[in-house]
């Protein structure tokens, strides 16, 4: 049986999709059952650690009371010392002040009197000035201490910002640890009031030791981690699970069971240890989960973060615990998934032997196919012929189709023939237009002429044929008369209105030079039979080539541009009246120009300015002046110029209008 046969795709696409819903259906169920099995057992370690949790913010609520309650008690002795001892402050202030004794003397007993005041063990007062100088202490290491450098538990500058508090406020609190140049364990943690003495701008301060606050918290914490290590070691999760709780100093709190005390520092594949990627774990109260190969085999481990405490509880299950009834359930089903498709492999080699035969006879008839003679009628065999009537199926309807396909094959040879005659002869007719459009074009000038005046003229039109138009040729008087415009549409019917606006130009200077006079009457005849409103814009002068006089009139077309000397450009403002072939009997105004030795007269059409890149943006008057603001050079390298730089900035776009060019350089 070939490959390459319809019979052995569709016999093989059947055991693909056979076995495709196979692998499907034991796949699906393993995940079905795995993930059924693995939720119930992960929702159940999901309430121990929610338990957990909550117990733990529970003690941890307890403790931080117990905590808020001490420091309190403690303030509250503070302040009553801090009381007293602004009392005696008071006292000195007011002796100097009454003048028992001068301002110098009551500060000296003051401070006397603090470094004399011992409260207890390990409570006393200090007062520091406005320098962050210690000027007196219950603790004689303290005296003449620079306190700018001494930072509070919240990393602020203490004396600079309890001064400015007590200032504020009249008191303050803060904790710091103390000596601040000792070592963390040499070093004790206080609490302390400030008290601001305004007459002279001392702070006075009644330090007591945390040690007692943090002694406690430590032995509750203890407690709850006893609690808590009794409660949770003795928990199993599905068959061999278990949950254990790490701090964040290294210790287990609640340790792993013997036979996985090395589960913390087995590496996976990537040679990470469970212990590394917890650590990444780090969202507190958001359980998380990973899956951990490792440890002697793959593993579910969930864990969640309780940071007030530096706790990270862990739930590890083995993933073999819970894949072993889908394990079961895919084995059965392979033996069913076997002994179904064998039945399913014969009955569809049985249908693919009765869908190709009537394939094959269509495929050798498409064969003969191309051996006709497409314009002949058609001759198809009876048994191909009886092939839509005899299966009512897809291959009846494609037989019909290969049927209906070989007549509409006939006639579109048929019809193509025709059209491609028809073609041929109307691109003959449009090259002929053409030619006859361009033999329209003025003739060069006599050698004469080209001594007093340099001229080049160019026309490319958009399609074959364009509505464009320029003319140029010497009056009876010698005056040079030129002509350039733009009929309103393109191809044949604009070609054809221009060519008669070309031969009404000549027609029109036989019998007059003034260019107003000649536009007016050029008007009147386009007008008067003009039943598809199509109009010309026109510029026509008349340039005396001795003294470079230029008369001139302008019906609706683009204003001309003079280059001088200097390669200044100017644009020879002024309009005659609207474009000619829109209404009867208007009248158009003359203009006037003096065209100096040495400039240039440049007319052109919009085909130049309304020129578009691939972005569809307009080559634009700017640029167009840009590239005429040079020194005069010969008409025909000024015109080869402007035109390489339309094409260039099209930069391969279609045309999209005639384009025309007139340009006039008086020596």
């Amino acid at each position: 049986m070939p490959a390459r046969s319809l019979r052995s795709k569709i016999f093989l696409l059947v055991v693909a999709l056979l076995l495709a819903v196979a692998a499907f259906v034991m796949l699906t169920t393993q995940r079905n059952v795995t993930r059924t099995v693995m939720n119930s057992e992960r929702h159940a370690v999901s309430n121990v650690m929610e338990l957990v949790l909550r117990d733990a913010e529970a003690r941890w609520g307890a403790l931080l009371t117990d905590k808020i309650t001490t420091v309190r008690s403690g303030r509250r002795q503070l302040m009553q010392t801090g009381t007293v001892v602004a009392a005696a402050l008071n006292s000195y202030a007011d002796m100097a002040e009454r003048g028992l004794m001068t301002p110098g003397a009551a500060r000296g007993m003051a401070r006397a009197w603090i470094n004399r005041l011992k409260l207890d063990d390990r409570r006393y007062a200090f007062a520091y000035d406005a320098d962050f100088q210690v000027v007196a202490s219950g603790n004689p290491d303290m005296i003449d201490r620079d306190l700018s450098q001494l930072s509070d538990f919240k990393n602020r500058p203490l004396a600079q910002a309890l001064y400015d508090e007590s200032r504020t406020s009249g008191y303050g609190f803060a904790i710091y640890r103390w000596p601040p140049s000792a070592q963390r364990g040499d070093s004790e943690t206080r609490y302390a009031y400030f008290g601001y003495f305004r007459p002279w701008n001392w702070v006075f301060v009644i330090t007591d030791s945390a040690q007692d606050v943090i002694d406690q918290i430590q032995t509750r914490r203890e407690q709850m981690e006893n609690s808590v290590r009794g409660m949770l070691s003795k928990l199993t999760l599905a068959q061999s699970g278990f949950i254990f709780i790490t701090a964040d100093d290294g210790r287990m709190v609640v340790p792993l069971p013997e036979q996985q005390a090395g589960l913390l520092d087995a590496r996976d594949s990537k040679g990470a240890t469970l212990r590394s990627l917890l650590a990444r774990q780090g969202v507190d109260g958001q359980q998380q989960s990973l899956r951990f190969d490792g440890g002697g085999g793959p593993w579910q481990i969930d864990s969640a973060r309780f940071s007030p405490l530096g706790w990270t509880l862990v739930t590890a299950v083995p993933e073999s615990d819970l894949t072993a009834p889908a394990r079961t359930l895919l084995n059965r089903q392979a033996l069913i998934f076997a002994g179904m498709m064998l039945v399913a492999l014969v009955c569809a080699w049985l249908v693919a032997a009765r869908i190709v035969r009537p394939l094959e006879t269509l495929t050798r008839y498409a064969r003969q196919l191309p051996e006709q003679d497409l314009t002949a009628a058609a001759s198809v065999p009876a048994n191909i012929a009886a092939l839509p009537d005899k299966h009512k199926d897809e291959v009846g309807r494609l037989a019909a189709s290969f049927l209906f396909m070989n007549d509409k094959l006939r006639e579109n040879v048929a019809r193509l023939m025709r059209e491609t005659t028809a073609r041929e002869r109307f691109e003959s007719e449009l090259n002929i237009a053409r030619a006859i459009q361009l033999g329209l074009l003025p003739v060069p000038l006599s050698n004469t002429t080209r001594d007093q005046i340099d001229l080049n003229a160019v026309m490319l039109p958009a399609k074959e044929v364009g509505g464009d138009l320029y003319d140029y040729f010497t009056l009876p008087d010698g005056r040079l008369c030129l002509a350039i415009g733009d009929v309103s549409d393109k191809g044949v019917p604009a070609a054809l209105f221009m060519a008669v606006t070309r031969t009404l130009i000549r027609a029109t200077a036989e019998d007059e030079t003034d260019p107003a006079l000649m536009m007016q009457k050029i008007n009147n005849r386009l007008s008067e039979n003009n039943p598809n409103m199509m109009f010309v814009t026109l510029l026509l002068g008349v340039l005396d080539l001795t003294t470079g006089e230029l008369q001139w009139a302008n019906a609706g077309h683009l204003p001309p541009a003079v280059i001088g000397a200097d390669g200044a450009v100017r644009l020879l403002e002024g309009r005659s009246g609207p474009a000619c072939g829109v209404q009867e009997d208007l009248e158009y105004r003359g203009l006037s120009a003096v065209l100096a030795p040495g400039e240039v007269l440049v007319g052109y059409t919009d085909g130049i300015t309304e020129a578009v890149d691939p972005n569809n943006a307009q080559y634009g008057d700017p640029r167009l002046l840009a590239v005429l603001s040079n020194p005069p050079v010969p008409s025909a390298n000024l015109s080869k110029r402007l035109l390489e730089d339309v094409q260039a900035f099209a930069d391969g776009a279609e045309q999209s209008d005639d384009i025309t060019l007139i340009v006039i350089r008086r020596p």
